[in-house]
């Protein structure tokens, strides 16, 4: 080879190696190999193709020409079972040149006809003794000689390009791994901080909502925790994103459908996992739910929501650590409270008591399912005065009124005066009719444990906030003195505070004997007069109805005058002024209410009158 033109090779090398530097992209550095090399041999096109190491075949990488060939070369693969040409230059790793490519049968000839090759000079790039890449060089629709030197001239730039090709190779994959290595270092940071915050938040004694808030900082997205029944404990959104979704995927109307069924079935007990979407399933957007278990088994989920920018490993390592986080602090309070009482036996013991902790009142709530600021009721159990019945423990009265229609079970403790359980009130059903039916479901699992009648319960009004139990455990406390003292009657065996209304607060400190001459003191002719019978359904009604003379009347099926000639007849036979006077009235509504407890007056409200009330809506 004569010097000069060597030298032309070692200066072509040297813009390669020089640009090595400066280039970050491959293919830039290719087609500077490809343009370096048509210029030293002369010609005016160059495909350049890389060995693919899986399939040991030659892909298209780049091409130089007058205008723009990488898309068409890219497409292009050498090197399969018809290209002897590309097998030769492998096999002898040495430059093959074709003076007839149409008519030779060594290379593809539909490509040499596609690309107007009329000769081609095929150079392998070599390097520690493999052929790494392959350079094409032919003059498009024009024949050329190839001599010896030409061959010589590419050959020997070809291996040198090689050289800067795996060096390329190695500076991008080095710079790979640091890039690699950086994030992993950055992802371990971020982790760091997460690990720090969430485990600050159980040093310092957070509840659920606190948590799912913290998580919905560090991602950005809603998130919400679940317990095992799939109750909602705590949901929380972006700051600023007010209007973001909640996450719904645990709701009865998803998680019931088959294919969400089946996502969460799949899940496993420690790595969470990304569901959705389904859209069949009216699940929108993809969620990222993490299970929670404890040592005691699986404790409930926690999901995110994916809203706002897209679900990352980041999110997934808030998730993973967001459920361990959840566990321990699970852990942690049920050792707590296990040691103090049974979880829910504890929880009725510090409601009755009035602890004034509303934090750790509500933490303690979420771990038992119960909506701390729902409804509920007080009822206080306990056996009738000398009954011989034996009052169950709180677990056996908790399960035997418990209502499977309800996510929330009851809480129940012992107490001095009996066993209290506190009962949550089905939502919209707050008023006298709920009331009645959380009474009639208490009778009957009072009639299940002792079939002789020998248990009583008082049941309160509507308890909403945690303070309002001590006050409730109070009322059930006077209704039960109230059974105890004037209730002969075995099916008599529950009343509420709204039925024994201001009366329990007198009733509940008197004895049967001052209350029994009260009555005859109060209405004692008409007690004795049997045919005043229904002087007494006329003084209920009246008093039912708030005095209204008119819509007694409409109760009673009666003329408006019949009721104040009755009135009027009350009125003589026991002096109080029962249609005017608001003491006189007080006096004969106590009275009734003795009666009603004595079971010598029904408390139920006759049919006819309750439906006509429940039509007639004016006043007298």
């Amino acid at each position: 080879m004569p010097r000069a033109t060597y030298a032309e090779v070692i200066a072509a090398f040297s813009d390669v190696t020089t640009a090595l530097s400066d280039i970050s992209d491959r293919d830039e550095l290719l087609h500077l190999i490809a343009e370096r090399i048509c210029r030293l041999i002369g010609v005016q096109r160059c495909s350049l193709y890389l060995r693919e190491e899986r399939s040991r075949l030659y892909r298209g990488q780049v091409g130089h020409w007058r205008h723009d060939i990488d898309e068409g070369v890219k497409r292009l693969t050498s090197g399969g079972p018809g290209d002897a040409f590309t097998r030769e230059i492998v096999e002898t790793k040495a430059p093959v040149v074709l003076t007839d490519p149409r008519n030779d049968p060594r290379p593809i000839r539909s490509t040499m006809r596609t690309w107007e090759v009329r000769s081609m000079l095929g150079v392998p790039m070599v390097l520690q003794g493999e052929v790494i890449g392959i350079v094409y060089l032919d003059d498009h629709d024009r024949p050329r000689r190839y001599s010896e030197s030409d061959a010589a001239i590419a050959s020997a730039f070809a291996d040198l390009a090689a050289i800067a090709i795996q060096q390329a190779r190695l500076t991008t994959d080095l710079r790979d791994r640091l890039a690699t290595v950086a994030k992993q270092n950055a992802v371990m940071r971020r982790a760091s901080v997460v690990d720090d915050r969430l485990t600050a938040l159980v040093l310092e004694g957070r509840n659920m909502r606190e948590i799912a808030a913290e998580l919905t900082q560090l991602t950005g997205k809603p998130c919400a925790i679940h317990d095992a029944q799939f109750r909602l404990l705590a949901v929380a959104r972006p700051e600023g994103a007010a209007d973001a979704p909640r996450p719904r995927l645990l709701h009865p109307d998803v998680r019931s459908h088959p294919e969400v069924q089946a996502a969460l079935d799949g899940l496993s007990d420690n790595q969470p996992a990304v569901v959705g979407p389904m859209p069949y399933a009216d699940v929108q957007h993809r969620y990222l739910v993490a299970p929670v278990a404890t040592a005691e088994g699986h404790w409930g989920y926690l999901v995110l929501l994916e809203h706002g920018a897209r679900l990352t490993s980041h999110d997934m390592i808030v998730a993973r650590r967001g459920a361990t986080i959840i566990a321990w602090e699970m852990s942690a309070e049920r050792r707590a409270v296990a040691a103090e009482w049974n979880v829910r036996g504890a929880l009725a013991a510090e409601l009755i008591r009035g602890n004034r902790d509303t934090a750790a009142i509500e933490r303690r709530a979420e771990h038992v399912g119960m909506r701390i600021d729902g409804p509920h009721v007080l009822c206080l159990v306990t056996t009738s005065r000398g009954s011989a019945a034996e009052l169950p423990d709180a677990r056996t009265l908790a399960e035997a009124i418990a209502d499977d229609g309800l996510d929330e079970g009851p809480l129940a403790t012992g107490v001095t005066e009996g066993v209290a359980v506190i009962l949550p009130v089905p939502a919209g059903q707050e008023g006298p009719m709920g009331l009645e039916r959380i009474k009639h479901r208490v009778a009957a699992a009072l009639r299940r444990l002792d079939p002789s009648g020998g248990l009583i319960a008082g049941v309160s009004v509507v308890c909403r906030r945690p303070g309002d139990y001590v006050r409730g455990f109070e009322q059930a406390t006077q209704v039960v003195q109230c059974l105890e003292t004037f209730a002969t009657e075995a099916s008599l065996s529950v009343l509420t505070a709204t039925e024994l209304g201001a009366g329990r607060l007198f009733l509940s400190t008197s004895n049967a004997a001052e209350a029994a001459q009260f009555v005859d003191d109060t209405l004692g002719r008409l007690l004795e007069d049997r045919s005043a019978a229904d002087l007494l359904d006329t003084l209920q009604v009246f008093f039912h109805h708030d005095r209204s003379v008119r819509r007694s009347a409409r109760a009673m099926g009666v003329h408006e005058n019949t009721i104040r000639y009755r009135l009027a007849r009350v009125e003589d036979l026991t002096d109080l002024a029962v249609g005017s006077g608001s003491d006189d009235q007080f006096s004969v509504q106590l009275a009734l209410l003795i009666l009603r407890l004595q079971g010598r007056l029904s408390w139920t409200v006759p049919q006819e009158v309750a439906a006509a009330g429940a039509a007639d809506g004016d006043d007298e």
